[in-house]
């Protein structure tokens, strides 16, 4: 075993100028493990990790929308490039023209959206005086002395690709016209662009957020993030091995069940880092006063998300009536870093998110490098103990990117094998380790909670149709039977019939036991049709049970039985299975909304009638 201390100490120096040194990106490394990755920490004994605060720079704003054209550059969506070769910081920054006026100047009015749109470009060579170079390409109100790179292109993501070995495709947009219409356009310069072209690969419900993309040289494919509506904002992600045809990942990130629709994750914008993926996410509080801030999430393969502080901004937005109070969208782009200083950018707004009519303005905020989060003492005045997974030493020393003094202790294993047990003194924060490699990159299994217990319901819980046979979708006609039970019917579609029953609350405590059977009193006009039954988290997301029996002519009652306790893999070998957006089993059972009872049929007309269903604990 062998042990040193570590005394580290960061300065910022915010109001001096970016001449100092010439920025450089951050190339992804392997031997380099940040505290906020929950793979890296195996043991912690009083300790708690800690979101940093960038620091906002003080001139901010940087670059104002004050020219005509920019008659409305809400949400801003900048995509902000160092560019080495050419010792100059370039930024794409979207433009929504909402007047009919300013509309009525474009040269060749166009519209989407019932608005125009342009896509404008600004360069600083030294990160904080931006300038609007008057390129020639566009025309607006009769004269090309503007910064206007390119129109009709909502939503843009622009990057510079040097993977690709055409030089007329090295800089690349992504941009889309509305949910399920992605675009991509093509330049050798990032100021002349190519005609629009089609993409294959997205669903009907991708799009319509800040779009944003980039070569992933780890995995050997591009990488396209963008909004999923499914009845709220989540975030997808697709990749593509031409930047043509795409293959999408389906739902990777979302609000909590406690945040529900209230705030909802508008968009990320991601970035390799380190030996992970990191993501700037756009928190929208739709229910909340409908402004946007920036929290952050990490990856450890872009496809499994986690926001390192749930509810708690990155980026926070300023005071009240201040340039950033109302909006913040971080920038895509990759990461840049100047005088041991994480540069990040982004769109700050005095306004909500709410209406065409909004401007925001580029602004700068900086991070000390790899300091994105700590381990500091839970406990004031105690020591903090951590010890790592296990890793495998590289050819260069391991170094500590920390605050106060930090004891670490080598436990060899073998073969190049080793933990470090890092003890915190008082104070102390500890934000990376470099010089060293995860062994295990997988994430650690979840931890699961033990489920509150409440003996079983003696008697099972009866609902039936005596009554109000209300809380029906997708239906044409209902009619209720003095027997007590009531028949549906639907036209001709694929939509299901679908019936509610209210039964908010957690299952275990409110239905007591350890499991509970569901069943139904069921029959159709005609055999065949399919019956299923869903269990909703809050009304928003839904597992369904698919292993039933199909819908006979004649009274059958159909049932399944469910553990409070499994898994998501256990309920799905039981025939359960999640809705795109669906929450975790354990979740949906502790935060239960309704339970439903759906039948469909293809092609034909439907109904079906329904006695009474039935759950009863044990």
């Amino acid at each position: 075993m062998h042990s040193f201390i570590s005394r580290s100490f960061a300065a910022l120096t915010l109001a001096l100028p970016l001449s100092a040194t010439e920025p450089h990106h951050v190339a992804p490394d392997e031997a380099k493990l940040l505290m906020l990755d929950t793979r890296v920490i195996e043991h912690a004994e009083n300790a708690r990790l800690v979101l940093s605060s960038p620091v906002k720079e003080p001139r901010n704003p940087l670059l104002r929308s004050d020219h005509p054209w920019e008659n409305a550059t809400n949400n801003y969506y900048p995509n902000v490039l160092w560019d080495a070769e050419e010792k100059v910081w370039k930024l794409w920054y979207k433009d929504v023209l909402a007047d009919k006026e300013v509309i009525a100047q474009m040269d060749q009015p166009s519209t989407v959206h019932d608005v125009g749109w342009y896509l404008l470009y600004a360069t600083s060579r030294d990160g904080l005086a931006w300038q609007r170079p008057e390129l020639g390409v566009h025309r607006f109100a009769g004269s090309a002395a503007n910064n206007i790179v390119s129109r009709d292109c909502p939503n843009v993501g622009v990057f510079k690709d040097l993977h690709d070995a055409d030089p007329t495709r090295r800089y690349k947009m992504v941009f889309d016209v509305g949910l399920g219409k992605p675009r991509v356009r093509f330049s050798a310069d990032g100021i002349q662009w190519g005609e629009a072209s089609e993409v294959q690969g997205f669903t009907a419900q991708q799009g319509d957020t800040h779009n944003n993309a980039f070569y992933d040289t780890r995995l050997g494919k591009y990488l396209w993030f963008t909004k999923l509506y499914l009845g709220e904002r989540l975030v997808t992600r697709l990749e593509s091995d031409d930047f043509q045809h795409w293959k999408s990942s389906g739902l990777v990130l979302r609000s909590t069940l406690d945040e529900g629709r209230v705030h909802q994750t508008y968009a990320l914008t991601v970035f390799p880092y380190a030996n992970l993926y990191l993501g700037y996410v756009m928190m929208y509080h739709v229910g909340a006063g409908r402004t946007v801030d920036v929290e952050l999430a990490w990856s450890p393969d872009s496809i499994h998300w986690q926001r390192v502080a749930p509810g708690k901004a990155f980026l926070p937005l300023g005071v009240a009536g201040s340039y950033d109070s109302g909006c913040i969208y971080a920038q895509a782009g990759p990461p840049a870093v100047q005088d041991g200083e994480l540069l990040i950018y982004y769109g700050g707004s005095p306004t909500v998110h709410q209406g065409w009519k909004r401007s925001g303005d580029l602004c700068l905020a900086r991070l000390g490098e790899d300091r994105f989060a700590a381990y500091e003492s839970s406990e004031i005045g105690k020591p903090t103990v951590l010890t790592t997974s296990l890793l495998r030493t590289t050819s260069q020393p391991i170094r500590l990117n920390a605050d106060g003094d930090v004891k670490m202790e080598t436990l060899h294993e073998k073969d190049g094998l080793v933990r470090l047990r890092l003890t915190l003194a008082p104070g102390a924060k500890l934000y990376a380790i470099t010089g060293a490699t995860l062994v295990n990159t997988d994430l650690p299994a979840p931890k699961l909670e033990p489920l509150p217990r409440a003996a079983a319901r003696s008697e099972p819980l009866v609902f039936t149709f005596d009554h109000d046979a209300g809380n029906w979708k997708g239906v044409d006609a209902l009619e209720h039977h003095a027997e007590g039970y009531i028949s549906v019917s639907r036209s001709k579609n694929l939509s299901p019939i679908l019936h509610g029953i209210p039964l908010a609350g957690d299952w275990p405590v409110l239905l007591g036991g350890d499991e509970v059977t569901i069943s139904a009193r069921i029959r159709a006009a005609k055999a065949g049709g399919k019956v299923r039954v869903g269990i909703f988290a809050r009304d928003i997301a839904q597992w369904e049970c698919e292993k039933l029996p199909p819908l006979t002519a004649g009274w059958q009652t159909i049932s399944t039985t469910i553990r409070y306790d499994w898994t998501d893999e256990q309920a799905r070998a039981a025939g359960w299975q999640p809705s795109p957006q669906a929450f975790s089993w354990r979740d949906t059972i502790r935060h239960a909304g309704k339970m439903a009872i759906m039948a469909t049929w293809i092609g034909e007309q439907g109904s079906f009638e329904v006695d009474e269903v039935r759950l009863q604990p044990r």
